[in-house]
C-alpha cells in the first residue's frame, strides 16, 4: 500500500452505511457498524462506545440533518432518541429536536444546554441580538440564567471584548450585573470601563470594579491601562499618586510605566528618586519598576 493509502486509512475509515469509522488519527464522531451505532470520542476519550438505545437502521449524525450547523455533528440520533457527545439526552424528542448553538438544542418540550434540561418553555425559547437566548422568564448565557426579565432585555453592543445588555434592574456586562447604575446614562467605553452620570466601572479579570473618586463628566480612557480625569490619573483604576493629567504620558504601556512633569510611576506608585526632567537625553527607555527606571 502506497504511502496515501495509509495516511488515508489512518486519518479516515469508511464503512457503506455511516461513511464514518474511528482510525488511529481520526476525530471523535458517530458510525455504524454490523447493525450497531457507536460513538467514538478521539484522543481525549479514546474508547468507543456503544449506543444501546439507538436504532443503527435509521441513527445519523445531525451534521446531516442540520447542513452547514457547525455545533450539528455533536449530536446524534435516529427516529426517537437523541445524543449528544455519545450520551443520551433524558427524554429528548428526536423528531422535533434542534440543534441551536454550541451544546445547545432543544426539542418540543425542553432546552437542554449540553447533558442538561434548562428550560421547560422549548417553545418561546429563542435566540436574541448579542447572543443570548432567552424563554418567556429568564434570559440564558449559556446554562446560566443572567435575567429575569426576558421582555425588556436589549442589546446595546460590543465594546472590545465585552457584549453589554440593559433590562429594567440595570446592565449585564458578558455574564457580569451591573445594577448600581442608572442605565438611561450609562455608556460603554473601551477596555472594559462605563461610566453613568456619576460613576466610572471598570470590568477585569471577570468581576466588577468601581473607580473611586474619578469625575465622570471629565473621564476618558487613555489606553488599556491607563485613563484620567480633569484632576487625576489612574492605572487600571487605582489613582497615580499626586500626577497631573496635563502634563501626563505613557512612557511604556508593557512595562507599566509612565510620569508627568515631576514623577515617575511604575503602575500605580511613585519611583522614589526618579526625575523626569533629568532623563538621559537620546538614550532609549528599557525597563523600570517600584523602584528605578533604567535607560539604556
Amino acid at each position: 500500500m502506497g504511502l496515501l493509502g495509509i495516511l488515508a486509512n489512518l486519518f479516515y475509515c469508511a464503512d457503506n452505511k455511516s461513511g464514518f469509522k474511528p482510525g488511529v488519527l481520526t476525530a471523535r464522531g458517530y458510525y455504524v457498524e454490523n447493525g450497531k451505532a457507536y460513538f467514538y470520542g478521539g484522543f481525549s476519550n479514546a474508547s468507543v462506545i456503544e449506543l444501546k438505545e439507538a436504532n443503527a437502521e435509521k441513527f445519523e449524525a445531525f451534521d446531516k440533518r442540520f447542513p452547514g450547523n457547525v455545533n450539528a455533528s455533536e449530536y446524534a440520533g435516529d427516529d426517537k432518541v437523541v445524543y449528544y457527545l455519545g450520551s443520551l439526552l433524558k427524554d429528548a424528542d428526536s423528531e422535533t429536536f434542534e440543534v441551536l448553538d454550541f451544546g445547545l438544542g432543544k426539542d418540543a418540550n425542553h432546552v437542554y444546554s449540553r447533558h442538561n434540561v434548562i428550560s421547560d418553555d422549548a417553545a418561546h425559547f429563542v435566540k436574541i441580538d448579542g447572543g443570548l437566548f432567552k424563554d418567556s422568564q429568564h434570559v440564558y448565557s449559556g446554562d446560566q440564567i443572567v435575567s429575569d426579565d426576558p421582555n425588556n432585555i436589549k442589546y446595546l453592543g460590543e465594546f472590545g471584548y465585552i457584549k453589554y445588555f440593559s433590562d429594567s434592574k440595570g446592565i449585564l456586562a458578558n455574564k457580569i450585573r451591573i445594577d448600581s447604575v442608572d442605565v438611561q446614562s450609562f455608556k460603554p467605553l473601551e477596555h472594559g470601563y462605563a461610566i453613568d452620570h456619576s460613576q466610572v466601572f471598570i470590568i477585569q479579570d471577570a468581576r466588577l470594579e468601581k473607580v473611586e473618586n474619578a469625575h465622570t463628566p471629565s473621564f476618558e480612557v487613555i489606553s488599556r491601562f491607563y485613563s484620567k480625569d480633569a484632576s487625576s490619573v489612574f492605572w487600571r483604576g487605582d489613582k497615580l499618586p499626586g500626577a497631573n493629567p496635563a502634563t501626563f504620558k505613557i512612557i511604556s504601556e508593557e512595562h507599566h510605566c509612565s510620569c508627568d512633569d515631576k514623577k515617575v510611576y511604575h503602575q500605580n506608585k511613585v519611583v522614589p528618586n526618579a526625575d523626569p526632567a533629568k532623563f538621559p537625553v537620546g538614550k532609549k527607555f528599557k525597563y523600570c519598576n517600584d523602584s528605578e527606571i533604567v535607560f539604556e
